[in-house]
């Protein structure tokens, strides 16, 4: 291999060309293939960490995990090779159009969110690379906006995925790839016993420590992708429902596969007389069953039938809050007994869960009659004007409560008080 003071690097027949990306244990580089004269991605190992025989076999095993998984939705591996100075490295599919992270960065600074048909069309391609991974008994456990990469879209591979939808994430000559199996575990070899890792922020929680992990974990952090990206986002209610299902702090809590998870979203995200139409066609049973679809903007949620509204909203700021530990209810002024919920026809109520457990994010919405503005007094300390909906995620056992009010027109303040017992 050249001096690395060169301007470029030569690995047997490969050409190393500029540095992409750089992690804690490789270097990653754009390469030429000047058998094939086609341009690849070489991941050379650290010279340190190449001495080292536990992670040395653990880079090797994710070239080896990616020839197991079959699909067009994981990054393909060309080859396997050692440097002169024994570093292992993989020739890797060259993704052309970046990440998912890089992408959805610069749409964010545009003043882009999120439609049903960017979910859509990213939320496909993620179910089938993921179910890809599973059925190769494998967990990815790093999933994260990072390492899902986009690549122009063969001809020959273009398929009905994106067909019809109009997608600022994923065009219809794209395709999206999962990448970075080094942290995987094979199900085939391994009872599902393993140390902490992931990515902040997209870490299922039985990956913060030493525990079980199968491939519910996956989906956990396939639903908090998504979460990510689609906060802000005017989407139906129903989506977030599903998010909130995949995020369950017990595994048996989720989608058991990526096929079920993918089934809620597009139910979710389906033409409301369709959802309509599918809710009446269905047996009793079946209403008891959780509802399932993806958040909706404000301006669709306001179109329920009947004098009351349900509305919501997904705020980035509420999404982050957390309950925290609370001792006791807040009171009025003076310990007189809060005002009503409702004066005549004016009525305000909250709707959400009584017991939720830490680290479960909890959906909370206002039904209102009669009224065109009301206020969220939250147990963060947030008060928020006219929000259909406040999410939030307790972080410590106890009690906490959330309160609504509004203004009942030319008559009295009218309140609303719901109490949430947060457990482990």
């Amino acid at each position: 291999m050249a001096d690395r003071a060169g301007s470029t690097q030569q690995l047997g027949h490969y050409q190393l060309h500029e540095v992409i990306g750089v992690g804690s244990f490789a270097t990653v580089y754009r390469a030429l293939d000047q058998r094939l004269d086609s341009t690849v991605v070489i991941k050379l190992l650290a010279e340190n960490h190449s001495l080292n025989p536990e992670i040395r076999e653990r880079f090797i095993g994710e070239g080896r995990s990616l020839r197991r998984v079959q699909g067009s939705h994981v990054v393909a591996i060309h080859d396997i090779g050692e440097t002169e100075r024994q570093q292992p490295y993989l020739v890797l599919e060259h993704a052309d159009r970046g990440t998912v992270q890089q992408r959805v960065d610069q749409l964010w600074r545009s003043g882009w969110r999120a439609t049903a048909d960017d979910v859509l069309a990213f939320a496909r391609p993620l179910a089938a690379a993921v179910d890809a991974v599973h059925r190769a008994q494998l967990v990815h456990r790093d999933l994260s906006p990072g390492n899902l990469l986009l690549t122009a879209k063969p001809s020959e591979l273009i398929s009905d995925e994106t067909q019809g939808l109009d997608s600022a994430i994923l065009g219809s000559d794209e395709r999206l790839l999962i990448a970075d199996l080094g942290m995987c575990k094979d199900l085939a070899v391994n009872s599902g016993l393993t140390v902490s890792g992931g990515t902040t922020g997209f870490r299922p929680p039985e990956q913060s420590g030493p525990g079980l992990v199968d491939t519910r974990a996956d989906i956990w952090a396939m639903s908090a992708v998504l979460f990510w990206l689609t906060q802000e986002a005017e989407l139906p209610k129903g989506v977030h429902k599903v998010l909130k299902r995949g995020m369950a702090v017990k595994p048996e809590r989720r989608q058991p596969d990526a096929a079920s998870w993918l089934a809620e979203l597009e139910q979710a995200l389906a033409p409301p007389s369709a959802a309509e139409s599918t809710a009446e066609s269905a047996p009793e049973s079946a209403a008891e069953e959780p509802t399932v679809s993806q958040p909706q903007t404000a301006s669709s949620s306001h179109k329920s039938s009947g004098p009351w509204r349900t509305v919501m909203v997904t705020s980035a700021a509420l999404c982050a809050a957390a309950l925290g530990l609370l001792a006791g209810l807040w009171l009025s002024p003076g310990g007189e007994p809060p005002p009503p919920a409702e004066a005549g026809d004016v009525s305000i109520a909250i709707e959400g869960p009584d017991e939720v457990e830490i680290g479960e994010p909890a959906v909370f919405t206002a039904h209102v009659e009669g009224v065109d503005s009301w206020s969220w007094s939250l147990p963060t300390g947030h008060h928020i004007a006219d929000q259909e909906e406040a999410v939030l995620t307790p972080t410590g056992t106890g009690t906490a409560e959330i309160v609504l009010r509004a203004r009942a027109p030319n008559g009295p303040e009218l309140e609303a008080r719901h109490t949430i017992r947060v457990v482990e």
